[in-house]
């Protein structure tokens, strides 16, 4: 199951706790939740291409 931040729901990051750097952007879709946070987000029924996974993995582009 995955979610999102409900509408009116602003970009954060958690400052505390074992989620501590991770930020939390309006339009992504996260399959954990941060500890206390969960009131701001709401379930997505069918995921999409959005799904972020973690914060902390990088990402490298390809040279051509």
């Amino acid at each position: 199951m995955t979610f999102k931040l409900k509408k009116g729901q602003e970009t954060f990051q958690v400052v505390d706790g074992p989620d501590a750097g991770r930020t939390y952007e309006r339009g992504q879709e996260y399959e954990t939740l941060p500890k206390g946070e969960e009131h701001r987000f709401e379930k997505v029924s069918v995921p999409t291409a959005a799904l972020v996974k973690s914060k902390e993995l990088k990402t490298t582009k390809e040279k051509k």
